[in-house]
């Protein structure tokens, strides 16, 4: 499951940023991925929510540092 939901957030991202030229796995940190910035991490975080229909709370928003914590967030979510 938590493959899975990486994917989907990779392909949100590659779209947000509009570029497909990196690899995320669970360690990946957002300051590692080019045009991944406050601005753009606004509309990440809001087409994550998008995709599979969860809110985050303020508290969600800072808690992760990389995309793993991030998926174990939204698999929470899901619960």
């Amino acid at each position: 499951m938590k493959k899975e939901i990486i994917d989907k957030i990779e392909t949100i991202v590659a779209n947000s940023v509009n570029h497909h030229d990196f690899t995320m796995t669970e360690a990946t940190k957002p300051e590692e991925i080019l045009g991944w910035d406050s601005l753009s991490n606004a509309m990440i975080l809001t087409a994550i929510e998008q995709e599979f229909g969860i809110k985050f709370k303020f508290s969600d928003m800072i808690a992760w540092k990389t995309i793993g914590e991030l998926a174990d967030i939204v698999i929470k979510k899901l619960g």
